[in-house]
């Protein structure tokens, strides 16, 4: 009992701390966007939001953001289009090596970014005119496809099977069963790894510089700002950024949760 009492508030102490390391740098940002200083930093002088209307009003920030949205948002879509079938057949069909088979496609997530960037850099010299948009795309894809396939993977694992054959033995197609049944069931699912897949899309870096060429997302200018000194108005469109990330997140959790409870009602 004694030994309970002793060390009771260390887990929570723990908990509070590795919160504060993981989100004290968002905060600082949040903060910096508000600096009244042309040259934001410690301790704070004055509040004020005109960096926020700064940074909207700069036509290359907003058309990096808008870039890095639009790159992001159509690699998800492709990623969880082309993981949704792979995950299906791994979970539901024999396959040979199976092991080895999900080995390699985790392949692209445990390759260090530089090495991967490095690989395709030497693969498009084969079709410079995709250099660019249509590179980071693919290259997106391809990265994001492989733990979208994984997540999806494990979904189908706990999939009731006997939903497809009672629907099959009532007289539904496969084109019917997949659409009325598959498709809700695994909603949540879906909606997860796509927002995960565009959120490691948006914010990737490293891949992307090998392969943007004239092409300019938000990391990349951002990273280009680091050689001088940060402009408050960086500050100001990472926190729009950050927030509406987190409320679309949160909104999400809050539309799986409820879906799942659903699912498991009787």
């Amino acid at each position: 009992m004694m030994n309970r009492l002793s060390f009771g508030w260390a887990l929570p102490a723990y908990s509070v701390v590795l919160y504060a390391f993981l989100y004290l740098p968002i905060v600082v940002i949040v903060l910096f966007a508000f600096d009244a200083k042309s040259i934001p930093g410690l301790p704070l002088e004055g509040f004020t939001t005109d960096w926020f209307a700064a940074s909207l009003g700069d036509a290359r920030l907003v058309g990096s953001l808008l870039t890095s949205i639009r790159l992001a948002l159509l690699a998800a879509v492709l990623s969880t289009a082309l993981a949704m079938p792979a995950a299906m057949v791994l979970a539901w069909r024999p396959v040979r090596m199976k092991s080895l088979v999900l080995c390699l496609v985790l392949g692209p997530v445990v390759l260090p970014q530089l090495v991967l960037g490095l690989g395709l850099v030497v693969l498009f010299r084969a079709a410079p005119d995709l250099v660019g948009q249509p590179a980071i795309v693919l290259a997106h894809t391809t990265m994001t496809s492989s733990y979208a396939t994984l997540m999806l993977y494990s979904r189908f694992l706990g999939f009731r099977r006997s939903y497809i054959e009672a629907a099959m033995n009532l007289g539904a197609n496969e084109f019917v069963t997949f659409r009325e049944i598959i498709l809700p069931l695994i909603a949540p699912a879906l909606i997860a790894v796509l927002l995960l897949a565009f959120t490691d899309a948006f914010g990737e870096f490293v891949v992307a510089w090998f392969l943007a060429g004239f092409t300019e997302t938000l990391p990349i200018a951002i990273w280009t700002s680091l050689r001088q000194v940060i402009s408050p108005k960086i500050y100001a469109l990472s926190a729009v950024v950050i927030l509406v990330t987190l409320a679309v997140s949160v909104s999400a959790q809050i539309w799986i949760l409820g879906q799942s409870r659903r699912e498991s009602e009787p």
